[in-house]
């Protein structure tokens, strides 16, 4: 785990040569885990120089304001003055603001990249004589493409003659989901779990969660990580730990 983060680290740094990057980036399309520890990082690295930005605008601001002198300088030695001025400045604050991200904790999309990841086919659809049938792999076939637009059209269709099909309520949920289309996807969702006598319930909740996590509506996440929880499903560790960053 601490070699995958250094590599993010490097990646992000770029400390690493042309192979090395070719071997990272092959392996960030393709582990879900290094994709999270990616991303996080990267929002860590923008929160921190936002910050940075608007503290170093306003320390020097208040340089100008303070010492009015300095206007007066000659030009070359301005230039070269606020460079090393802006350099001190941005480290402290670039600890500055790694420290008040960790006191606050991660916010709402921090939490989303941390933890989703789209469902993984569990289901294997055979190839039938009838049109849906033939619309069904297509459709399957584009989602493991990751090809979620065309899997969309695809799904959208197969269900208008298999709308009690739950499996492909929940593919459609999470393509909706990968298009941004997050009220789409809550629908989908909540249709399998209104059902309820089906096998995707729980990964029913888990997404619907991660929908309501990425349109802050947190109360109504929490609830449905409680329940993942309390009823002791497969998520309910992944459940704990993010109430745990929501809180």
């Amino acid at each position: 785990m601490e070699n995958t983060l250094r590599k993010v680290e490097e990646y992000i740094d770029g400390e690493l040569n042309e192979s090395e990057i070719f071997a990272f980036e092959k392996l960030l399309s393709s582990n879900n885990k290094v994709k999270r520890d990616y991303l996080l990082s990267a929002s860590v690295n923008e929160a921190i120089m936002e910050y940075d930005v608007m503290e170093l605008r306003d320390t020097m601001q208040d340089i100008f304001i303070e010492e009015p002198e300095v206007r007066r300088l000659q030009p070359a030695f301005n230039r070269r003055k606020m460079l090393y001025a802006a350099a001190s400045v941005a480290m402290v604050m670039a600890v500055g603001g790694a420290v008040k991200y960790l006191q606050h904790g991660p916010n709402n999309e921090d939490i989303f990249q941390k933890f989703y990841s789209p469902y993984e086919t569990t289901i294997s659809y055979r190839s039938g004589n009838t049109e849906t049938d033939r619309l069904l792999m297509r459709a399957m076939e584009c989602y493991e493409a990751h090809d979620y637009d065309k899997a969309l059209v695809l799904f959208e269709e197969v269900l208008k003659d298999r709308e009690g099909d739950m499996s492909l309520n929940l593919y459609s949920g999470i393509s909706y989901m990968e298009e941004e289309k997050y009220t789409n996807a809550s629908k989908s969702f909540n249709e399998i779990i209104d059902h309820n006598d089906n096998l995707f319930v729980e990964q029913a909740k888990w997404y619907l969660s991660m929908c309501y996590i990425k349109t802050n509506e947190d109360k109504k996440a929490e609830v449905l990580l409680r329940e993942l929880i309390e009823q002791k499903s497969y998520y309910k560790d992944l459940a704990s730990k993010v109430l745990k960053d929501l809180d």
